[in-house]
């Protein structure tokens, strides 16, 4: 099944990254037997369901992490091109000199 839409897409594959490295650390903390917890899972009853409560949680939180760090780094137009192929990013105010007057300088990063 091939996922069409971009978007949908680009969450997908950072879904799937942020789960992994979930997985991984959940696996990594039972494995490593970190504070007990994979001691105190094989003597809970089912052995299977608290190593699995522990790396799906990891999963579903860094899934979700991922997922939002992602769309907020996404780039977006901000509305600020003036067509010059240089974007105004940051407006600098220095200081007032003896004059009393403030002028406005501008930091231009090119694209």
């Amino acid at each position: 099944m091939r996922i069409k839409s971009p978007m949908l897409r680009f969450l997908f594959g950072h879904g799937i990254i942020g789960g992994g490295a979930g997985i991984a650390i959940g696996a990594g903390l039972l494995f490593f037997d970190v504070a007990g917890l994979a001691t105190l899972s094989m003597k809970s009853e089912p052995v299977w369901l608290g190593p699995f409560l522990l790396c799906f949680s990891f999963f579903a939180s860094f899934s979700a992490l991922a997922m939002g760090a992602a769309v907020m780094s996404f780039g977006g137009d901000d509305g600020d091109d003036d067509g010059d192929d240089t974007t105004t990013r940051h407006r600098l105010v220095p200081a007032p000199d003896l004059s009393g007057e403030v002028a406005e300088a501008k930091l231009r990063i090119s694209k």
